[in-house]
């Protein structure tokens, strides 16, 4: 599904000669436009700010620097950019291509050596594929997994990017030569984008999943029933050096109550130790065995069932698969955070400009969409330092935004690429992949809002004043009264602020300049101060 909106994005580039925002700017009403500018703005932020607090967990990993430190470490790559940017505007685009390209050929290198130390069941990755399987308890999970891979930004980001490839939107047999290779390279990306994450997966499935600690959140007898808690078997030294609450893997009862940072509360180390030897063990599945004692006098058990965020996910693994490990997965996600925040960047730079055609210097642009992130991104490091957790429940609600924020790509993408007077009738959708967009659209945005809703349960607080509510019924109002829009009302087929000539046959020549003038009283010319060619 993803791979179809990316191409979709593609075929609007390439066959218009104009990019989604460009599209939304010239297609809306002023108001309506502005209105998508600020929901895909609030979008690319809510990533960045995703991305830059990953970029910071790993420079954490690695070099033991402070979150709010790391998130202002990671805003060096603005430098990057602009001399990227610059030399790329010399040397033909290409140099922000191939450093992406290195950043995920490093992601892959890592990732795929932690999945290979995590040596995972062959047969049942394969099972897994082939015969998915989603229960209560993992369903947000893969809603949000799915909204890391479909962005609302990689949308106008993609749809801008053909536009360095200088297609001649009026050249039909270009233009079709253009999409097919275009639908290759978002496959290829998609693909490779699936390998990644799975491995990921799979690594830290085979290493801490266990239908012990799984269960205890769907079982009626436990203590975690119905409390939205999902613990993993993590190794006994790092459980007991995480500072995070441990449980029971029978009852689902706190052995432990964490303190965080490394610290229980509790009697002391003493008082600690004679708690977790009463705590029933858990046992990672497929392993079938126990590992070696641990030098704190645990039993040789697997480990217990606690919860992980990202920023314990490392000492888990190094415990887990040793320290190479840890640093492997460091420096990957050091990689695909760097990777992440650079595309949000640049996607910022084409939605600025297209919806509110902006005309100022790159790097004022840059340092503009880079600052926004980033002072979200410190507070929220600064909120998070000494409050363990905090982190992965901002990144709950930063999933809330990109998931209410999707529609707003989504739907002028497929009004924009099912009109025949934007796309011409070669590339237009048909009627019948029109109505699977629509249909397919909708499920993505059914499922996106039961992650809303099911997020927001859990961390809205159990009471909030009437100003806070009615700040909220306004937002919703707001919301909703844009997304009617959406839904309902197009602008005419029969108008519009600039016109792209797509011939009707592929081996239809150029349209001469005296075809041109016999068109004009019918056809709106293109705006050339546009930069559409």
């Amino acid at each position: 599904m993803g791979g179809l909106y990316q191409v979709l994005a593609a075929r609007l580039g390439a066959s218009t000669g104009r990019h989604l925002a460009q599209l939304c700017r010239a297609e809306y009403p002023a108001a309506v436009s502005v209105g998508l500018w600020a929901m895909t703005e609030l979008a690319i932020i809510g990533s960045d700010v995703q991305e830059v607090l990953g970029s910071a967990v790993a420079l954490e990993l690695l070099f033991g620097l402070p979150l709010w430190l790391g998130c202002l470490l990671t805003g060096l790559d603005t430098l990057t950019f602009l001399a990227l940017h610059r030399a790329g505007d010399r040397g033909g685009g290409r140099c922000l291509e191939m450093l992406f390209l290195l950043l995920i050929a490093t992601m892959c290198v890592c990732f795929f050596a932690d999945f290979s130390m995590s040596d995972p069941d062959g047969a049942e990755i394969a099972k897994g594929v082939l015969e998915p399987r989603l229960d209560k308890q993992n369903t947000m999970q893969a809603v949000g997994m799915l909204g890391a891979i479909i962005m609302p930004h990689n949308l106008f980001l993609h749809s801008a990017l053909v536009q360095e490839r200088h297609i001649d939107p009026t050249s039909a047999s270009k233009v079709q030569e253009a999409n097919f290779y275009f639908s290759l390279e978002a496959t290829m990306a998609l693909f490779v984008s699936f390998l990644i994450n799975g491995a990921v997966v799979c690594a830290f499935a085979s290493t801490f999943f266990s239908t012990q600690c799984y269960e205890l959140s769907s079982n009626p007898i436990s203590s975690l029933y119905g409390r939205n808690i999902q613990t993993s078997c993590i190794p006994a030294k790092a459980a007991l050096s995480s500072g995070s609450a441990i449980y029971d893997a029978f009852s689902g009862n706190v052995c432990v109550f964490g303190g965080g940072n490394g610290v229980f509360s509790g009697n002391g180390t003493a008082g600690v130790l004679d708690a977790v030897r009463k705590c029933t063990p858990c046992y990672v599945d497929g392993h079938g065995g126990t590992i070696a004692p641990t030098a704190l006098g645990t039993q040789p058990t697997a480990g217990y069932c606690q919860e992980i965020g990202l920023a314990e996910a490392g000492e888990a693994v190094r415990e887990a698969l040793g320290g190479y490990a840890k640093v492997v997965w460091a420096i990957g996600l050091l990689a695909s955070g760097q990777a992440s925040t650079m595309t949000g960047t640049y996607a910022g730079q084409f939605v600025m400009e297209g919806f509110l055609d902006i005309r100022i210097a790159a790097w004022k642009r840059v340092a503009l969409t880079r600052g926004v992130a980033l002072v979200p991104a410190v507070i929220v490091a600064l909120i998070s330092q000494h409050r363990q957790f905090q982190s992965d429940r901002f990144n709950e609600l930063l999933n809330v935004l990109q998931s209410v924020q999707l529609p707003f790509a989504l739907l002028p993408l497929l009004a924009f690429t099912s009109s025949r007077r934007l796309m011409g009738p070669l590339f237009a959708n048909t009627r019948w992949i029109a109505v699977l967009l629509v249909v397919s659209t909708a499920l993505l945005c059914s499922v996106n809002y039961s992650l809303v809703y099911d997020i927001l349960l859990r961390n809205l607080p159990n009471e909030i004043s009437p100003i806070a509510w009615i700040g909220l019924a306004i937002i919703a109002g707001l919301y909703t009264a844009l997304l009617l829009y959406l839904l309902l009302i197009y602008p005419s087929e029969t108008s519009r602020l600039d016109y792209a000539v797509i011939p009707s046959e592929l081996d239809s020549p150029l349209p001469s300049v005296d075809d041109r003038k016999q068109t004009e009283s019918a056809e709106v010319p293109l705006l050339e101060d546009e930069g559409v060619v």
